[in-house]
């Protein structure tokens, strides 16, 4: 069963039927960030149909439908290192949360020494300040935590403290079209489909595939979320 944190958690936030704690990051994290499986196996993907209507007249129009596709095989996908490192934890305007694992046999297997916890997921933020944004730019889970509801508390941590540190209208970010499982867990969190980019996957890994952004307005008054 998920823990439902607070309606304001404050870090670090502890889960103490889990034993997970919910902290900002610190440059000592590192290592063990990069140790997390974030790959996934999908039996479905998003694709896009173009149409178009009244084509060689004055006034053409044209639609796009997203939909579901069932794959003949199942997918596994997983991302180099690098791909998921857009935010810089130095810059004001940014910040990372990890989740370590607190149980005795989880801080056996930590690979930074020094550190007694195994860090588990994390969330990465950065706020855009013109259009009042808060960037999700990059979250992984463990494979073998996930659906424990650490994703949605992940990214209501997320919110709250980016709404604490700045005046964020709404909360965006980036997934690929082949990435159904986290699109359907974003979707639960009350997120929607704001707009597609077919190119910007040209010319790396992930070639074919495109990007799908989202978006979710954060709620309230800016002096209750603070």
């Amino acid at each position: 069963m998920a823990t439902t944190m607070p309606d304001f958690p404050k870090l670090p936030f502890t889960d103490p039927a889990r034993g997970l704690n919910y902290r900002l990051s610190t440059s000592d994290d590192e290592a063990s960030m990069h140790t997390i499986d974030s790959s996934f196996v999908t039996d479905r993907v998003f694709q896009i149909e173009f149409n178009t209507s009244n084509v060689g007249s004055g006034d053409p129009g044209f639609g796009l439908d997203i939909k579901t596709v069932t794959l003949d095989s199942p997918l596994h996908k997983s991302f180099p290192d690098d791909e998921n490192s857009d935010g810089d934890d130095e810059s004001s305007d940014c910040f990372t949360v990890v989740v370590e694992d607190t149980n005795p046999l989880c801080a056996k297997d930590a690979p930074t020494p020094g550190h007694n916890n195994k860090i588990i997921a994390f969330i990465s933020a950065k706020f855009s300040s013109w259009n009042s944004r808060l960037i999700i730019t990059d979250i992984e889970i463990n494979s073998l935590y996930r659906r424990q509801g650490i994703g949605r508390n992940l990214m209501r941590l997320a919110e709250r403290l980016g709404s604490a540190r700045w005046p964020v209208r709404h909360v965006w970010l980036e997934v690929s079209n082949v990435n159904y499982p986290a699109i359907q867990s974003y979707l639960r969190m009350g997120f929607k489909i704001a707009g597609l980019d077919i190119s910007l996957y040209v010319g790396t890994p992930a070639e074919g595939e495109f990007a799908i952004f989202m978006w979710k307005e954060v709620s309230g008054p800016a002096e209750t979320r603070s």
